[in-house]
């Protein structure tokens, strides 16, 4: 993951569709917003390129053909709009798009909505959707027959800074300052930006950051934390579990709070947690006021 502007994002891929895009109206609405996007952008572009790809086939046989994009920010939540005025989907297939190998199009285009020439494989949805979940977003469909479709995603807006809003909000519920925080997370951008906020006010904690198990390791040869804050995967043999296990042999109370995606972990967590109440856990990607709140709590256990 790394920041950058979605807008810009978006306007990149309609460049990189402007042949297939000939002919057919598009309508901007927000694009002109400088949004500050912390995701991984392949996964965005391939996201967008699908959607757009589905709407210029959609809209094969529309007369005044148009494609509608709106881009906007509502509670801290980033949402994409992407209009046509295609052929639609019909109502008893809505609830199957997601589902890998299924189409409508080829020699599954039982109502001729699309030109002959129009393929498609059925995975394109599927994985828009598992990219979507990654970035803990959510994408929903609107789809009328012969009218048009309307896809519409939502992402926690991840800034690499605290607002002003979320500083106050912070420092009104009390937050803990000057803490030494150990942070072991090996993508680099995010590191950077929990980094960041950490450092900064209204917390000005000190922090060291490994990218790695062993780096982390060295680390805690060296100094004494008041917290720990690990990712879960990490590159090399040591993981984030690997990590917790070294820190609880010689250290029951320290609090560590794990940063993952991971399926597999987010089982897992449910049984540490339970047996250790110095352990919190929060998805990745997270909201810099979730992370930061997630970290007090764990604090004020320590506390007593």
């Amino acid at each position: 993951m790394r920041p950058f502007y979605l807008n810009e994002k978006i306007e990149l891929v309609l460049n990189l569709l402007e042949k297939n895009l000939e002919g057919i109206e598009i309508r901007k609405e927000g694009l002109s917003e400088n949004i500050d996007f912390l995701a991984d952008p392949g996964m965005i572009e391939h996201c967008l390129v699908n959607i757009f790809q589905n709407s210029i086939h959609a809209l094969s046989k529309s007369e005044n053909p148009f494609i509608s994009v709106q881009l906007r920010q509502s509670n801290g939540t980033v949402i994409v709009m992407i209009s046509d005025n295609g052929c639609g989907i019909p109502e008893a297939h809505i609830d199957k798009i997601f589902e890998p190998s299924f189409s409508l199009k080829g020699s599954r285009d039982v109502l001729a909505s699309y030109e002959s020439t129009i393929k498609g494989s059925g995975y394109g949805m599927a994985n828009v959707n598992k990219c979507i979940e990654l970035h803990k977003g959510n994408i929903t469909v609107h789809s009328q027959l012969n009218i048009g479709t309307t896809v519409e995603l939502s992402f926690p807006l991840i800034r690499r800074k605290l607002t002003k809003e979320e500083k106050m909000a912070i420092k009104n519920e009390g937050c803990h300052s000057n803490k030494r925080i150990l942070l072991v997370e090996d993508e680099i951008q995010i590191a950077e930006v929990q980094r960041f906020v950490l450092t900064n006010d209204p917390c000005n904690h000190i922090v060291d950051v490994a990218h790695t198990g062993e780096a982390a390791l060295k680390f805690l040869a060296k100094n004494e934390y008041d917290l720990i804050s690990l990712d879960y995967m990490l590159p090399g043999k040591i993981n984030g579990k690997n990590m917790y296990d070294h820190i609880r042999s010689e250290n029951k109370t320290t609090p560590i709070l794990f940063i993952s995606g991971n399926i597999e972990f987010l089982e897992s967590i449910k049984d540490l947690k339970r047996d250790d109440c110095f352990v919190d856990h929060v998805s990745k990607p997270c909201q810099n006021i979730v992370y930061l709140n997630s970290i007090n709590v764990l604090l004020d256990k320590a506390k007593g």
